[in-house]
């Protein structure tokens, strides 16, 4: 396997998703990394980091669902709705019963609208809100139309709950959870967070930090460690003729190839010689290189 791969690493609690990048790049000696979906510090458990070429795959990975197991510590609420932040509110923890979380769960299942919290990476006039929200600012901020596929209540020790979320992106799970204490009449924030799937990227199957070898790499015995083509599974596989990979590679749309597939749907390209060169998208003309992977010769 080349150093052009997708690792599955279990990001530890404490670290920017940045700097488990960095120490990636650090063990393994690969020049560019890059991560498709960020892990608050408090978080632990699946991070993607692409390596190399790979990191042109970002874009085609960040979309994938998860899944969380959240643990929320009911009666108090933090200005970053994490165990990180300082205590803003006090309520008393009514008396929970099983029933009672799982009706309150209920109203989230399905497509709902989400307002993100200002500690988050989204930037307002280039500005990260959390940058505003550590100089005790608060903006207003547009919600998001998300969808949250399934909640499971795994445990209820008053005043912990833990629960398991499956989830489409862009959910924030310290907002869901300040929500469904608020709905349960107390308030919350997040206790412990840990991401267990992203896609068909599975926690068990991650890789530490400090364990990460260029041996296991190079022979592809090692898992965690995962080719272009594999990670990219999820996408629809085309194969070309020489003649389409090359035209395809210069920047030409090929149409009439595009009948079976939606427009805007991705897709593996691969040459004649099964050589995964390429992804591609369908435009209403055709299918056009949207990046390209592999050399063309």
């Amino acid at each position: 396997m080349s150093m052009n791969v997708v690792i599955n690493v279990d990001k530890p609690q404490g670290l920017t998703s940045h700097v488990v990048c960095r120490r990636v790049r650090t063990e393994l000696g690969v020049n560019k990394t890059g991560h498709t979906g960020t892990l608050d510090p408090l978080a632990t458990g699946v991070l993607l980091v692409c390596c190399n070429r790979a990191t042109k795959l970002v874009d085609y990975l960040v979309g994938l669902d998860k899944e969380y197991v959240v643990r929320m510590k009911l009666g108090v609420e933090t200005d970053t709705l994490d165990g990180e932040g300082l205590p803003v509110k006090e309520m008393p923890v009514p008396p929970l019963t099983t029933s009672v979380i799982e009706d309150a769960l209920g109203k989230y299942i399905g497509e709902i609208m989400q307002t993100p919290p200002m500690y988050s990476a989204i930037k307002m006039g280039g500005v990260p809100l959390y940058k505003m929200a550590r100089n005790g600012l608060e903006v207003e901020r547009k919600a998001r139309r998300v969808n949250i596929r399934e909640i499971e209540l795994m445990q209820l020790a008053p005043p912990f709950v833990e629960l398991r979320v499956s989830c489409s992106k862009g959910v924030y799970i310290r907002t869901l959870c300040c929500d469904i204490a608020r709905d349960i009449g107390t308030c919350g924030y997040v206790d412990s967070l840990r991401r267990t799937r992203v896609g068909g990227f599975d926690v068990a199957q991650a890789l530490q930090l400090g364990q990460l070898s260029k041996s296991d790499l190079s022979a592809n015995t090692g898992i965690g460690y995962h080719s272009m083509d594999d990670a990219l599974g999820h996408l629809r596989e085309v194969t070309l003729t020489s003649d389409e990979v090359r035209r395809l590679t210069n920047g030409r749309t090929l149409a009439g190839m595009a009948s079976v597939l939606q427009e805007g749907q991705h897709m593996r390209v691969k040459g004649p010689d099964g050589r995964f060169v390429a992804v591609a998208s369908v435009t209403g003309e055709g299918i056009r290189m949207s990046a390209l992977l592999s050399d063309v010769t």
